[in-house]
């Protein structure tokens, strides 16, 4: 069986080596219950979905309900071969891993599901609900952000400790908690999908929300690519003011918008309209006047 690496303790850890990389909700039908198990402190069990409550630790909000609904219709026509993970709170079951088929055995009318049972504590259960979403590699970027958030918050780790117990680099877990500094409605495109991972950390190097904001149009409206929003926020780390980078912004590039600036700055000057026509890197200064007397009046402020 492969297995993916890099998320520390993985899956593998947690459920036993049934689960397949091909098929994540599907394993063998003919694997018996001793192949399923056994863990310490785990025991496999057929319990009711009315005693399973959802995880509180649980880092995804959004479920993809196409694929939800294909999952669905495999457990009607073959049931759940894969047993979810729960553990015993109260005389009822929390879930740690395997919501989705959770959800799915529910549309499909099921009264209980295979799942095995471990003794676990908070942060080993919200550690676990972490590495199997990020596993999958499904689990949107927010949401993922999020997960990092409530274990230096609710937890008291450092970015260093999470990294370490989801078996990400410390940057890549910084990076992600960047996310969280966006406002709510670009968050929203983020999970939506709208918006991707790249775009996000991408707006994510933009302090300025008003800027951040027009720049979300453009990718929307433009179908911007990651590389194409790159070099625009590139552009503006090279724009000089506020002007500057509004026409950065709305598609001129930098060294138009620095001949725009002479231009107003200049027509300000003297009281006219001036030019700046650029030939590589070769151009001419056009300046109006309207009579001999105006071009007198130029002169003078020349000298």
């Amino acid at each position: 069986m492969s297995k993916k690496t890099g998320l520390g303790k993985g899956l593998s850890a947690l459920i036993p080596d049934y689960v397949s990389n091909q098929e994540p909700d599907l394993v063998d039908k003919n694997k018996s219950e001793q192949d399923v198990l056994m863990t310490p402190g785990s025991e496999l069990r057929q319990v009711s979905l009315a005693d399973i409550e959802r995880n509180p630790y649980q880092p995804r909000t959004v479920f993809d309900d196409e694929k939800l609904s294909e999952l669905t219709i495999s457990i009607q026509e073959v049931g759940v071969l894969q047993p979810i993970l729960l553990r015993e709170q109260n005389g009822r079951y929390e879930l740690i891993a395997g919501e989705r088929r959770w959800l799915a055995a529910r549309r499909a009318g099921l009264s209980s599901i295979p799942a095995v049972v471990r003794r676990v504590q908070d942060i080993e259960s919200f550690e676990q609900a972490i590495i199997e979403n990020l596993h999958r590699e499904d689990l949107n970027p927010i949401d993922e952000a999020v997960a990092y958030h409530r274990l230096m918050d609710e937890f008291s780790m450092t970015q260093q400790q999470v990294a370490e117990r989801v078996g990400r680099s410390r940057p890549a877990v910084a990076n992600a908690l960047r996310l969280l500094h966006l406002s709510s409605d670009i968050q929203r495109l983020i999970m939506d999908g709208v918006l991707s991972a790249g775009h996000a950390r991408c707006l994510a190097g933009v302090t300025d929300r008003k800027i951040q904001e027009k720049l979300v149009s453009r990718i929307v409206s433009e179908a911007l690519s990651v590389r194409q929003l790159e070099s625009i926020v590139n552009d503006l780390q090279d724009a000089s003011n506020y002007t500057n980078k509004e026409k950065v912004i709305f598609g001129t590039s930098v060294k138009e918008a620095a001949y725009l600036e002479v231009e107003k700055v200049l027509s300000e000057k003297f009281n006219t309209k001036v030019s700046v026509v650029s030939r590589g890197k070769k151009g001419r200064l056009v300046i109006e006047f309207a009579d001999p007397d105006d071009l007198q009046r130029i002169f003078n402020i020349l000298e």
